[in-house]
């Protein structure tokens, strides 16, 4: 084995990696809806033990996907060079449609998400989404990558496989850093890993962190509730003044009826005096500061009858703003992703582009008011490229494919207003 990277330094970050293993499993497990509240509800013998779930958290990390990439991404060059976008699209068309969502999804549930770049079988650039309960990335004060762990089983195979990717090839070891083959090399020259990170703040960042306890009282108060409602079917009846023989009791249950001969005798039911607006005011309470902690709205309010985009626009402005910073730590690692498809490119190709050169644009996956948009782009007229403006509507997807397609159609009365565009 070539020997370009110390051992000790690898066990010393394997260690860092599965302590924090445990704390990324738990909030794993709250996206599933394994929370504490369930996992630990106490049973009480003989009575109703209904557990009530409400995956809040998976709701608002599922609703935040949708917001900030369900939409595709649109590439835009600087330069206007036509081939980056279209060989973009091409190399990167095999990819799943999901992708760059799943890309989020576990930066949202983790706070950190990593992305391995690898030629596959077929020659085509590739991509797979590793999450901190997977991998592990060494990073240098200078945000850096100085290697990347990737920990896996097999199937049917309860060893513990690490492979490390440095600057040059990846190493291959079991748990305990023995090879287990001899080294590959790669083509791309630097450690072959994007980040997406939501924050400096890492795991204090996430949602788990900032809702866990009321999404454990929530689904412990409710499950509590459920089950004394359940319990009425069970209530006691209490019988004063008078004794009925057992043998009795099975028919005046069937029956409904009950006869009490002394005049002294009472029958009446035991149960417990519940306030009901408490106990409701406390679910409301516990609900609501869900929603504000993470921004995000109940759709199920009853809204004012003014229903229009703005309206709308204006309830979503806190989520959007939230969207906007994930965008962010999103449009990160894509740059990263571009680079490394351009070093394949170059590589694989012989076709040699500048990922500075690719402009990111987000269209948030929120009512969009394309008839303002549409006018504002008319009223500003010469004033603004047609690609820009072809830009800021939702439906359009690639703006200079748009434009090559409307000259096809329509190339004189397009010629005066988008020119060489």
């Amino acid at each position: 084995m070539t020997k370009i990277i110390d051992i000790d330094l690898l066990k010393k970050a394997y260690e860092e990696y599965t302590n924090n293993k445990a704390t990324y499993g738990k909030m794993y497990n709250y996206y599933k809806g394994n929370t504490d509240a369930m996992a630990n509800y106490k049973m009480v013998t003989e009575r109703s033990n209904n557990k009530t779930n409400t995956n809040f958290i998976k709701k608002f990390i599922k609703e935040e996907v949708s917001y900030s990439v369900g939409n595709d991404v649109t590439y835009i060059s600087k330069s206007g060079n036509k081939n980056i976008l279209n060989n973009i699209d091409y190399y990167l068309d095999h990819w799943s449609e999901g992708h760059d969502s799943n890309l989020a999804k576990n930066m949202l549930i983790y706070s950190l998400a990593y992305e391995l770049y690898y030629v596959d079988k077929e020659g085509q650039f590739s991509s797979k989404i590793i999450s901190p309960r997977e991998g592990y990335a060494a990073i240098d004060d200078f945000s850096n990558i100085s290697f990347f762990m990737h920990s896996y089983k097999l199937r049917f195979d309860d060893t513990i496989y690490i492979d490390v990717y440095t600057d040059k090839q990846i190493l291959h070891f079991n748990d305990k850093f023995e090879e287990v083959k001899a080294a590959t090399k790669h083509i791309f020259g630097t450690v072959p890993v994007g980040v997406a990170k939501l924050s400096e703040e890492g795991k204090d960042d996430t949602l788990y962190k900032d809702i866990k306890g009321l999404q454990d009282a929530y689904e412990t108060n409710l499950s509590d509730i459920s089950n004394e409602i359940s319990d009425f079917r069970n209530a006691y009846m209490v019988l004063t003044g008078v004794a009925i023989d057992e043998k009795d009791i099975p028919k005046m249950k069937k029956l409904g009826v009950m006869q009490i001969k002394d005049k002294n005798g009472s029958a009446a039911w035991l149960i417990k005096n519940i306030n009901d607006s408490f106990i409701q005011n406390t679910l409301n309470t516990l609900e609501d500061k869900m929603y504000q902690l993470s921004s995000h709205i109940n759709n199920n309010e009853k809204m004012q009858s003014n229903t229009s985009s703005l309206a709308l626009r204006s309830r979503l402005i806190s989520l959007e703003e939230k969207c906007k910073l994930n965008q962010k730590s999103i449009a990160d690692c894509i740059k990263t992703r571009l680079k490394f498809l351009f070093i394949y490119l170059q590589a694989i190709k012989n076709i040699k582009y500048d990922f500075r050169d690719i402009k990111l644009k987000f269209t948030p996956n929120i009512p969009q008011d394309d008839l303002m948009i549409s006018q504002i782009i008319a009223q500003l007229g010469d004033k603004l490229s047609t690609e820009t403006g072809l830009s800021l509507l939702s439906f359009i997807e690639n703006p200079k494919n748009e434009i090559e397609k409307l000259k096809k159609e329509n190339p004189m009365s397009l010629d005066d207003v988008i020119g060489d565009e």
